[in-house]
Order: structure tokens, then C-alpha cells, then sequence
């Protein structure tokens, strides 16, 4: 009996190979006939396609990936010669869906595949819908950790940029943009570094090669600004270089330039959020870097910008964990006083004026911020927060530059603080390791107005 009943069976698995293999034969034959028809009946393609949707349902319920195979197959000749439907891109996220909640990856990765010509013959208007669903397709996939499939996905969403009608079409590139905001966020979170750099590399060539509107760039920073906050949540260095790297580069090739104070004020609020967290050491990290663009770029409002930026998250440290807690934070503005400062002594015949502007503006800034600490310690003075700011910075390994340059502009800061004092005396710092000896010349205290 045992032996009758396995023959059986096996008679049944050919005859319905066999079935299978027949209805394959006929729907290519249908489908072969309909390509080369020079009038497609709608009607008959709409039919042709729901059974090989049949055939695809039956092949993930059965956990067929050879049957899986041809129906794709059937699909990618089909989307190739524009035989599709209205809302085909929902119905093969659908049944991608149906794919990973049967746990199913393989079968997934055949299913991405047809998303390639379909992606080619869409109207622009679908274009949009179509990034929607493949984002939908990896949001589970990552949360499933299947990030082969992510790849596949981003492959298909460059495929959309790289459509010749995407550069003029903002919508078209936005769309892309949303998909690649929700994916790195996500790629962030499961540490998938190799992941993130290749969005990060690819898009920066990209968009290097087609310089965007200023619609797109705003959305070009609303990306970056997501991409930070998950980072600055992880604490984590290395993928903050990385994401440094790739906006340093859409920088110097000028592609955020309408969109450059936007991403000072996002980026210095995240800034502002990672320093109310004492081990988060990306504050101080993020507004050197602020301060490397307005720099680079050499527009005095723009500076301006950058400073009152950074005043503000330094300020709100100061508040949290006092002057010395807030010295990482504040380094990066006393580090860009003391270049200032170092580079203009080297001019003796003539003075740059806007670097002169540049180091009056962040002085002024970093005396605010001192005169704020020095009210938060309710004891001592403006003057002795100085001398505490130069001891911490001299005595830093990792942050200390050429010790006289760093006296010498702790020292700049302290004769401004004096300069409009009465009562000199009463104001000094308790001792005289800042003030002896002054090593300004009569001649550069003349110059500064001091």
C-alpha cells in the first residue's frame, strides 16, 4: 500500500508540473501574439496579466520558486513592450508584501526584478507611486533584515533618477529623495554602514553631474537633517564622518547653496539636541563643521549666521553642565577666533577686513557666552572664566594647538571684556597665568583697538 501510495503521488507532482508547464506555454503564447499585434486589446491584457498574477499567488502559497520564476519572467517581457496596468507598481508591491510576510526573500528578489522595465515604460506621472511602493517594500524588508533586498530596492530608485526625464522633473526627483530619506534613517538604525555609503556616494555623483532647484535642494537638506538625527541619536563617530564627507562634497560642488542657512539653522538644532546629553560627543563635532562651510563660502551673513547659531547651542550647554562640561562644545568657536586671530598678525602691512570682520563677530559672540557662564556660577567674574577657559584648553592634549597662540587669543578676549570696565581691579582674574606676560605689542593693540 505504502508503495501504491508514493507512485500516486508522484504521478500527481508530474501531472500538475505538467499543468503548470502547459498553462506557462499558452499565456507566453498569448503574450507573444499581443506584442506583435499592431492594435493591443486592453481587455485581453488586462486577463493575460491577472493569470500570471494567479500563477504568482499560487507560486508563493506553495513555496514554488521555479513556477515564482516564469510568472516574472512573463512580467518582465511584458512591462518591457508597455503591457501593464493602471496601478501595476501597487500590485506588485502587494504581492512582494505577501512574499515577506511568508518569509520568502528569494522570492522577492525575482519579484524587484520586474520592477526594472516596469520602471523604464511608467508615464511620468506614475514615476512618484512607484518610489512610494518600492520604499513601502523596503521599510519591511529592513525591519526583516533582509538587506540584500534594500539594495535591489535603492538599484531600482536610481534606475528612477536616471530616467532622462527625471532631472527636469522635480516631483519625479523629490520622490526619490523621500525613498532615500526613509531607507538611510532605517539603514542608520540596523548599522548598515555599507548600505549608507553607497546612497551617500551615489547620490553625491549624482547630483554633482545635475545641480538641482532650490525646491529640491531644501528637500536635499531635509534628508540630511534625518539622516543626522538618527545619528546623533546612535552616537556614533564614524557614520557622522561619513555623512560629513558626502555633504562636503554636495558643498564644494555648490548643490545646497540656496539652501546653505536652512541646513546652519537644522544642523545646530541637532547639534543643540545632542548636547543636552553629556556622552554625546557630536555638538562640538557638528558646529566645526558649520563653521568649515561659512568659511569656505566667504559671505560675511552667512558667517554671522554660523556664529548666533552656535552661540545659542553653547549657551544651552553651558546652562546643563557649566563652562568647563561646555568646553567641547565651545572649542570649535575659540579654536576659529584663534586661526582668525593667528592670521591676521601675519599681515603687519595691511589688514584683511572681512577676516577682521569675521574674528570681531565670533569675539563678540564668545564674551556673551562668558559673561553667561560667569552669571550661571553666580561667584566670581567674566575675567576668571577666562583664565578657567585657557587652563582647560592648554591642558587638553587633544584640543590644544601652539600654546602661545591660544594664550594670546585668551588674552585678546580678556582685553576686550576689560576695556569698557570700570572698577579694573575689582574685575581682574584672581591670578596672573593669563595676564603675565601680555604679548601683545603696542603696535597690534593699536590695531585691534584694544
Amino acid at each position: 500500500m505504502a508503495s501504491i501510495s508514493s507512485v500516486l503521488t508522484i504521478l500527481l507532482i508530474r501531472y500538475y508540473y505538467r499543468k503548470c508547464n502547459w498553462k506557462f506555454k499558452i499565456l507566453t503564447f498569448r503574450l507573444n501574439t499581443l506584442i506583435r499585434s499592431s492594435r493591443r486589446d486592453k481587455k485581453v491584457a488586462q486577463r493575460l496579466l491577472k493569470q500570471v498574477y494567479v500563477l504568482l499567488h499560487k507560486s508563493i502559497a506553495s513555496n514554488d520558486t521555479a513556477m515564482a520564476y516564469q510568472a516574472i519572467d512573463l512580467l518582465k517581457l511584458a512591462f518591457g513592450y508597455g503591457i501593464m496596468r493602471q496601478d501595476e507598481t501597487v500590485r506588485l508591491m502587494a504581492i512582494s508584501v505577501a512574499a515577506l510576510n511568508e518569509k520568502q526573500p528569494d522570492m522577492v528578489s525575482f519579484i524587484l526584478d520586474a520592477f526594472r522595465p516596469l520602471i523604464r515604460q511608467l508615464s511620468p506621472e506614475c514615476i512618484p507611486g512607484a518610489a512610494e511602493q518600492l520604499t513601502l517594500i523596503g521599510v519591511i524588508a529592513l525591519k526583516q533584515r533582509q538587506n540584500f533586498l534594500v539594495a535591489k530596492i535603492t538599484e531600482c530608485i536610481f534606475l528612477i533618477m536616471d530616467r532622462g526625464d527625471a532631472v527636469k522633473d522635480e516631483k519625479i526627483i523629490t520622490a526619490a529623495l523621500t525613498s532615500f530619506k526613509a531607507m538611510g534613517v532605517l539603514s542608520l538604525r540596523r548599522r548598515d554602514i555599507a548600505l549608507f555609503r553607497e546612497m551617500s556616494t551615489r547620490l553625491s555623483a549624482w547630483f554633482t553631474a545635475n545641480q538641482p532647484n532650490e525646491e529640491v535642494a531644501k528637500e536635499l537638506v531635509s534628508m540630511l537633517t534625518a539622516w543626522l538625527h538618527r545619528i546623533v541619536g546612535i552616537n556614533n563617530m564614524a557614520l557622522f564622518a561619513m555623512i560629513e564627507e558626502f555633504t562636503d562634497a554636495l558643498i564644494q560642488s555648490k548643490v545646497l547653496d540656496s539652501q546653505l542657512e536652512l541646513l546652519y539653522e537644522e544642523w545646530g538644532n541637532l547639534a543643540a539636541s545632542a548636547c543636552l546629553n553629556p556622552n554625546n560627543s557630536l555638538a562640538g563635532n557638528i558646529l566645526k563643521f558649520l563653521f568649515s562651510i561659512a568659511i569656505l563660502r566667504q559671505d560675511y551673513c552667512q558667517w554671522v549666521k554660523v556664529v548666533e547659531v552656535a552661540g545659542r547651542v553653547i549657551k544651552l550647554t553651558v546652562s546643563r553642565h557649566g563652562i568647563l562640561g561646555a568646553f567641547t562644545v565651545f572649542h570649535p568657536m575659540l579654536e576659529v577666533g584663534r586661526s582668525l586671530l593667528w592670521s591676521e598678525l601675519r599681515f603687519v602691512q595691511c589688514i584683511d577686513e572681512y577676516k577682521h570682520k569675521m574674528l570681531f563677530a565670533v569675539v563678540k559672540e564668545s564674551l556673551i557666552i562668558i559673561s553667561f557662564a560667569a552669571k550661571q556660577e553666580l561667584v566670581g567674574s567674566s575675567g576668571q572664566t577666562i583664565v578657567d577657559i585657557f587652563k582647560c584648553w592648554v591642558e587638553n592634549p587633544a584640543m590644544a594647538a601652539n600654546h602661545k597662540s591660544i594664550k594670546k587669543y585668551c588674552q585678546m578676549l580678556l582685553l576686550f571684556w576689560l576695556k569698557d570696565k570700570r572698577k579694573v581691579k575689582k574685575n581682574l582674574p584672581y591670578t596672573n597665568v593669563l595676564t603675565e606676560p601680555i604679548l601683545f605689542t603696542d603696535s597690534e593693540r593699536l590695531r585691534f583697538k584694544m
